[in-house]
């Protein structure tokens, strides 16, 4: 009978499909619904099928287990194109990377080359062993990263979660900056420029389009292994990335002014030489901090000395143009004390920062602060649950 009558009512079959379906919906809310509910006998345990009075097992909704699953799935494939294109970036810049390495290796020793008799072979094999060294820099990064992903070899730093991304970052500058700088100083400190300025196209602005592109070059390199731009080691990062182009167009302005013979004395001349160096071997310094796992009070000192190498000379020498020689003034002697002044002012509120968390730890490691939070209440890109860590 009661078969019967189901049978023979179709609409009240789908008021029940479309409330079961849709429990939101004003079919669901209706009398004639509510009683084709109380209909039902007995219901399992866990919530996934029904059973009428029919006889007939029908499924009620999908479990949870399939809805995580179906969740998971879609989670992975928003974030599977966004892996694909970290991942070309990191190849573009790589690209970018080893383009820059082969043309201003190659123009400078064709400078090199065609106006000396000095062992010119040595300036090729020096080329390449750079490109070598810059291509196992990117392997020994990449595998680093890989075992990162599988946990192992963890580190913590101050800067972020992101940890270890710049890991053999200073050994591939330090190698570019060790084959570039005797190249540059040989054709600055002979009669090589002279012949440059009348035998080669673009003479002399040519050679110092060369010289400046050790900036771009060092910009590739950081974009080509930093895996979050918006974290807070990308932000240092570029950070120093700006200062050390800053200190670079700073000392680039009294190497121009040296060739045009503007630079009266021979000792300021070698100042103005040796400070530019300095400057181009700077990110060694800041490119290992960034992979350094606490942060001591060493590196403080260490970013206010590379602040003090670099501008304190060239405030010097702008002063003796300016009170000596009765040059204009520079709006770069301006950046120089104000750089110094900071840098002094940022040292003294870290250290204060820096050993005040040391007297509260009571420990003589100033990074713990940085591992208060434990790892399940990290988000994946690296923000703090904070609901989780105030909870516990």
């Amino acid at each position: 009978m009661i078969a019967k009558t189901g049978n023979d009512n179709p609409k009240a079959d789908y008021l029940r499909s479309e409330a079961s379906y849709c429990p939101d919906s004003p079919v669901s809310s209706s009398p004639e619904a509510g009683q084709l509910s109380r209909r039902r006998d007995t219901q399992t345990t866990s919530g996934s099928i029904i059973q009428e009075e029919s006889g007939i097992i029908q499924p009620l909704v999908y479990s949870a287990a399939a809805a995580a699953c179906i969740m998971s799935s879609g989670e992975f494939m928003q974030t599977a194109p966004l892996l694909a294109h970290k991942s070309k970036r990191s190849v573009l810049y790589k690209a970018l990377c080893f383009l820059l390495l082969v043309f201003q290796g190659g123009i400078l020793d064709f400078y090199l080359i065609i106006f000396t008799d000095l062992y010119w072979c040595s300036w090729i094999a020096t080329d390449l062993v750079v490109i070598s060294g810059w291509g196992i820099f990117f392997m020994k990064n990449a595998r680093s990263k890989r075992e990162r992903a599988c946990g192992f070899h963890q580190k913590s730093s101050v800067f972020g979660c992101n940890l270890g991304e710049f890991t053999y970052a200073y050994l591939a500058w330090l190698i570019y900056v060790i084959a570039c700088t005797p190249k540059v100083v040989l054709i600055l400190e002979t009669s090589i420029l002279d012949l440059i300025e009348l035998k080669v196209p673009c003479g002399v602005t040519g050679f110092k389009i060369i010289m400046l592109l050790s900036a771009p070059l060092l910009f590739c390199l950081i974009n080509s292994i930093i895996e979050d731009l918006n974290g807070a080691t990308g932000h240092h990062s570029q950070s120093c990335f700006m200062s050390t182009c800053l200190d670079l167009l700073d000392s680039f302005t009294l190497v121009e002014m040296l060739l045009r013979s503007e630079i009266p004395t021979v000792y300021l001349k070698y100042t103005v030489v040796s400070v530019y160096f300095v400057a181009l071997a700077v990110p060694v310094i800041w490119l290992y901090e960034l992979t350094a796992s606490e942060l001591r009070c060493r590196w403080l000192w260490a970013r206010f000395a590379t602040c003090l190498v670099v501008n304190a000379p060239l405030l010097v020498v702008r002063c003796f143009q300016v009170f000596v020689y009765r040059m204009p003034v520079s709006v770069f002697m301006f950046k120089n004390i104000f750089f110094l002044v900071f840098k002094f002012l940022e040292l003294v509120e870290q250290y204060v920062a820096v050993r005040g968390v040391r007297r509260l730890t009571g420990s003589s490691n100033p990074a713990q602060f940085s591992h208060c939070v434990s790892e399940n209440d990290m988000c994946p890109h690296g923000y703090v649950n904070t609901l989780a860590v105030t909870q516990s």
